[in-house]
């Protein structure tokens, strides 16, 4: 099965380093979408879209940090990389904070840009599984009974079978039955498994 180049997105409004970045990146086998307005970028992306991201920091009418909050608030999450004319410090601690994988100074070196972007596309790849992971756990949370989603949360409280079924008034073999059907559902075979998948739905619904 051929494996699909990954995305990278480019916004600078320096037309000239637009063409010199696109180009070194296409070169390298990437998959390149390049725009000289940041809001061109915001219309075109959704919490859907994967890939990496490379901003200028400096723009007219939208700055990259500004551009990077925007993203932020509507939901698209990518490995970013800021490019700048100068070692702005403040301004590169600002973007790494808020997830930026790094900072370049321009002039930059084909070979630079390259190492830096390989990193960020294995970064995506981290969270597209990570998320992937995320969204199969709730979605299998879901289908557990109202009693086995209880059993589940007092269990990664750190109760043990007996103190669970004192809690909910029932026996100590229904709560054994119930545990292992959700552990079934879940897919899990730890106590572990299960605290991570409670905190994540505990948090889903914040």
């Amino acid at each position: 099965m051929k494996v699909r180049p990954a995305s990278i997105f480019v916004v600078d409004d320096d037309a000239t380093l637009l063409y010199m970045l696109s180009s070194t990146l296409r070169t390298a086998g990437y998959r390149v979408e390049a725009f000289e307005h940041p809001h061109a970028l915001l219309a075109r992306l959704s919490p859907a879209d994967r890939g990496v991201l490379v901003l200028d920091l400096k723009m007219p009418g939208l700055s990259g940090l500004e551009l990077q909050s925007a993203l932020h608030e509507r939901g698209v999450s990518m490995p970013m990389i800021f490019v700048s004319g100068r070692a702005d410090i403040p301004a590169a601690v600002a973007a790494m904070k808020q997830g930026a994988v790094d900072f370049l100074v321009k002039p930059i070196m084909a070979d630079e840009l390259l190492a830096v972007v390989a990193r960020a596309v294995q970064r995506d790849a981290e969270l597209a599984e990570k998320r992937g992971t995320e969204r199969l756990s709730t979605e299998n949370w879901a289908t557990l009974s109202g009693r086995e989603q209880e059993v589940c949360q007092l269990a990664a409280q750190g109760l043990i079978i007996k103190q669970i079924a004192a809690n909910l008034g029932t026996s100590e073999s229904t709560v054994q039955l119930q545990r292992a059907r959700a552990w079934k559902k879940l897919g899990i075979d730890s106590t572990v498994e299960l605290v991570r998948i409670v905190a994540l739905v505990a948090q889903t619904r914040k």
